[in-house]
């Protein structure tokens, strides 16, 4: 099988690099692209979606970010093309503990997970266990 195209979406740089360094360490894959914002991630997938062989495997989603934040892609998402809500795992990757996030996230019936930050050597073995019987 070949290695999942994934994408890292959080305003925090640092985050976004350890993020990057655990997934590699991991073996989940090497092909990680980074994105500060809902919108940027928007717009990517709506581009790569023209051809959903293009798109990613796996989305982490940060929820609190400036410009666009996940709620607001979600909700983009939810009339966006079909493509990405079927092809694309998408799991909220988030420091937030409030229980009316993991609720709100239930609203979306094309959202795989929810994780809590720190991400972890655990989270990404679900991860690619996920992705492999997916």
């Amino acid at each position: 099988m070949t290695k999942p195209r994934v994408f890292v979406v959080d305003d925090d740089f640092v985050f976004r690099e350890v993020a990057e360094v655990l997934i590699k360490s991991s073996g989940l894959t090497d092909e990680i692209s980074h994105f500060e914002n809902g919108l940027q991630v928007y717009q990517e997938l709506i581009q790569l979606a023209e051809i959903p062989s293009n798109l990613p495997e796996l989305v982490l989603l940060d929820i609190n970010m400036p410009v666009m934040n996940g709620w607001e892609l979600l909700e983009e998402l939810k009339d966006g093309p079909a493509a990405i809500k079927t092809g694309v795992q998408i799991h909220i990757l988030t420091s937030s503990i409030a229980p009316e996030d993991l609720n709100l996230s239930k609203q979306y019936d094309f959202i795989k997970g929810y994780i809590t930050k720190p991400l972890t050597k655990a989270d990404l073995e679900k991860l690619s266990e996920e992705l492999n019987n997916g």
